[in-house]
């Protein structure tokens, strides 16, 4: 089954840095302005994460550089 999607959305960085936060985070945003999404799990912490308040997750979060680069692709 192919994967049908607009947009890809990829995030690295060192370990316990964050990322998994920050997805969850991100998740929940895009969820909450109707946007349908998909959440590659990698992490096992994602299910719990995803399960804290946008506040908690904005909590963990603080304090946090985020670098986002915007990279167009031609499919």
């Amino acid at each position: 089954m192919a994967l049908n999607y607009d947009i890809e959305i990829e995030v690295s960085g060192k370990e316990h840095h964050g990322k998994t936060t920050l997805v969850a985070y991100l998740a929940k945003l895009l969820e909450d302005a109707g946007v349908d999404l998909i959440v590659q799990r990698a992490d096992p912490q994602i299910d719990e994460k995803l399960n804290l308040s946008l506040e908690n997750l904005k909590e963990k979060l603080s304090g946090k550089k985020v670098f986002i680069r915007e990279i167009q692709t031609i499919l």
